[in-house]
């Protein structure tokens, strides 16, 4: 009687909601407070919290951490801990806590882990990285960064192992949109105080919401517009709601828009092209259209599309082939055509070659991050690993054809993952986190619901 009686308690709506509500509010005091002496105490008992929510409400503690993830990155710049000569910021600490909580849930769900489709790809990944530890010439960045990616398996996983039906997928997707409260609260008053990054072919300051630069802030802004549009497909297409959903998607792109990110423009008229393709031809002319449009009307605009074709000797694009052929020069010098430096020392090699007068030393192009950190083979892993999610994705998605919705879904999703890839030319999408984390959540997510289909069938 006594283990129902606790099982009662804890189940009960206000507990939960109790719980979620201070998880969150130690995670906002922390972003905004984190000098005050209670940030410790508050950090401890929010692992003590997540901990308890990650054995009664899963999906609820998935939900919760989306939320708070996406606000994290603003605090780097006022709050850090040092450990051993490795400085530490929130939300490395949230990644932290995340593995221990993840190796906790696989172990208990271990029998489910052994049917995780995402298990093979990351499981690739995981062993080429841990096996460049051997000779990585930043083993402490290496480890970190099969961290992250661990991060990413455990919260895939979460999501197979408690998305399990149509409804959690909806809730699933408006936690999303919950998460860009904040980033956007502060994106736009970084607009209006004209706060943000100074670029010297854009006329005002580019805006970076709770991220640590616009692009991150703008690809986010991309996947909201992604899961956004999934949404109003399969949630919101009539009434009331249809009327919302659009709104909120008219907010995402505007402030997307506002960033002045060319990556997320091509990224975001490259998914949407390929939408109205295959689905919409009705909406093709009017799509194409609309960039011309705003080239006549917005100087800013204008002035970012000619850069692209002519850029001037400070452009990031004269920049950023410089960076890859100087540092894919060196690797090579190195002798790290095969082998390459180990995961993730892109920078490091940057920095021996350049320096930091030049600006930021990361790769800004995914396939020459993982040529010059694991030669040839680290290339071939990689390709081999986008190769089996694409295989993945298209796989679900043919063998969704009884169920419109989620043959829908993996649609979109697979879309929203060759738009990725090709901003992977020119940005750093695999290690854009939070981008990372919705792409893969979701991932999880539909995954289980293939699984729940096919149980039914």
């Amino acid at each position: 009687m006594s283990s129902i009686a606790t099982k009662s308690f804890l189940e009960k709506p206000s507990f939960i909601l109790a719980f979620i509500t201070l998880l969150f509010l130690s995670g906002v005091l922390s972003l905004l407070f984190p000098v005050l002496s209670f940030f410790l105490p508050s950090l401890i008992f929010g692992f003590i919290t997540a901990f308890i929510l990650l054995f009664r409400e899963p999906k609820l503690l998935l939900f919760v951490l989306i939320v708070i993830r996406m606000s994290l990155d603003y605090s780097s710049q006022y709050f850090s801990i040092t450990l051993y000569e490795t400085v530490i910021s929130l939300s490395q600490l949230l990644g932290i806590g995340i593995a221990l909580l993840g190796f906790v849930f696989l172990f208990l769900r271990r029998a489910e882990l052994m049917k995780f489709p995402l298990r093979l790809p990351f499981f690739l990944l995981f062993i080429w990285g841990g096996l460049t530890i051997l000779y990585s010439i930043a083993p402490r960045s290496t480890l970190q960064e099969l961290l992250r990616i661990f991060d990413l398996f455990a919260l895939s996983f979460l999501a197979y192992a408690t998305i399990k039906e149509t409804i959690d997928f909806k809730h699933l997707l408006q936690a999303f949109f919950v998460s860009s409260i904040l980033p956007l609260l502060f994106g736009l008053y970084q607009f209006v105080f004209h706060i943000g990054l100074q670029d010297e072919n854009v006329s005002i300051l580019r805006i970076f919401g709770t991220f640590s630069h616009p692009n991150v802030y703008s690809m986010y802004l991309f996947a909201l517009v992604v899961f956004g549009l999934l949404y109003l497909l399969l949630f919101a297409e009539k009434g009331i709601s249809r009327m919302i959903m659009l709104g909120v998607l008219g907010i995402f792109s505007l402030m997307l828009f506002i960033t002045f990110a060319r990556v997320a423009w091509v990224a975001l008229f490259f998914f949407l092209f390929l939408v109205t393709l295959f689905r919409y031809r009705i909406f093709l002319f009017p799509l194409l259209l609309f960039p011309i449009i705003l080239f006549v009307f917005s100087g800013s605009f204008q002035s970012r599309v000619v850069e692209s074709f002519h850029p001037n000797p400070d452009s990031s694009i004269l920049w950023r082939q410089t960076l890859w052929s100087d540092v894919t020069t060196r690797s090579l010098q190195n002798g790290g055509l095969l082998l390459g430096s180990g995961m993730d020392t892109f920078p490091e090699v940057s920095e021996s070659v350049r320096g930091t007068k030049n600006g930021p030393n990361d790769p800004h192009n995914d396939f020459v991050k993982f040529f010059v950190e694991g030669g040839l083979v680290g290339l071939g892993v990689f390709l081999l690993y986008l190769f089996s999610l694409a295989f993945l994705i298209l796989k679900k998605y043919f063998s969704s054809r009884k169920d419109s919705a989620l043959q829908i879904a993996f649609g979109v999703l697979f879309l929203f993952f060759l738009a990725l890839e090709l901003s992977s030319l020119t940005d750093n999408i695999f290690k854009n986190t939070p981008v990372q984390w919705l792409f893969f959540i979701a991932f999880g997510a539909l995954l289980s619901l293939s699984s729940q289909n096919k149980k039914n069938a």
